[in-house]
């Protein structure tokens, strides 16, 4: 099992906008040379990209820069068209190959997004307002919108802005052309695939060295220097993100939902779900509660 590549050809274009209207996201983890812009318009679940694994809800938007996996994943049960998305991708050279002087700024974005961005707070609407009329302008404006949009978050990102966050630790390296590169992601992609296949089961560092092909001694360097973080790390971000939205979504007792992400007690549960959201798992279901009222 592996991260699929998905290869994505506009031939007429320089760009390509989707939009997305289907019953739930679902699938694997996956990677393309494209930049991606998605706005999740309506749908709940969990998002991984690169090393990063949260919760997302209606609104969500996120910058994933060219090789570098990712997926937004729904349960199921949903309607025909209870999730929509739209989604924009382009190359990661487009701005340098306008031209146009004026743009070489926007590499330093394109940097950014080696690791993710998740776009939020008062410039969140500003993107999605941007990425609306994308959706329906003919060519010629929809690259002006496009040079318009890249600029905007180029600005804040050149001021600070806390409404743009970092996602991964990890980043799409400099050689993500080369043979090195690849052989490394392959070993890499098995072991994530296996990771968002069996999160709730016992997730041993044996087994993990096993699927990555390095020996147990090896596999915590060799975790480290390729996703950013420690193994034990990974597992109990993803997991207590995906009990953080089984919090959301049922009225489950936190103990099932413990057991059923993978944790074999409440109590060490609620240590690395505190550690992660600064809330014990009650707390944090009552806090989204009050907000939704």
């Amino acid at each position: 099992m592996k991260i699929e590549r998905e290869i994505i050809q506009h031939p007429d274009a320089s760009m390509r906008c989707t939009q997305l209207r289907q019953s739930g996201f679902r699938g694997g983890l996956h990677r393309h040379a494209h930049v991606e812009l998605t706005w999740i318009e309506r749908g709940r679940g969990l998002r991984w990209v690169g090393d990063s694994v949260e919760p997302f809800s209606d609104g969500d938007v996120v910058l994933v820069g060219p090789e570098l996996a990712h997926v937004w994943l729904t349960g199921q049960g949903g309607g025909p068209r209870s999730c929509a998305a739209t989604v924009l991708q382009f190359p990661s050279n487009w701005a340098a190959a306008t031209g146009l002087p004026e743009l070489r700024g926007l590499e330093v974005l394109m940097r950014r997004a080696s690791r993710g961005l998740a776009i939020e707070g008062r410039l969140r609407p500003k993107v999605q307002a941007l990425m609306t009329r994308m959706s329906s302008a003919d060519g010629p404006n929809r690259a002006a919108h496009l040079i318009e949009l890249l600029a905007l978050m180029n600005k804040e990102l050149g001021e600070g802005s806390l409404d743009l966050r970092s996602l991964s630790v990890q980043a799409t390296p400099a050689d993500a052309e080369g043979s090195a590169f690849r052989l490394r992601r392959q070993r890499v992609d098995r072991l994530l695939r296996w990771v968002q296949a069996h999160l709730g089961d016992d997730l041993s560092v044996s087994d993990a060295a096993a699927i990555a092909g390095t020996s147990a001694a090896a596999f915590g360097r060799f975790f480290r220097r390729e996703v950013g973080k420690s193994f034990i790390e990974f597992v109990n971000d993803a997991r207590c993100s995906w009990a953080a939205l089984r919090l959301l979504e049922s009225a489950e007792p936190v103990a099932e939902i413990a057991l059923a992400c993978g944790y074999a007690s409440l109590s060490n549960f609620g240590e690395h779900f505190r550690r992660r959201y600064q809330v014990s798992p009650r707390e944090y279901r009552r806090q989204a509660l009050r907000a939704s009222q």
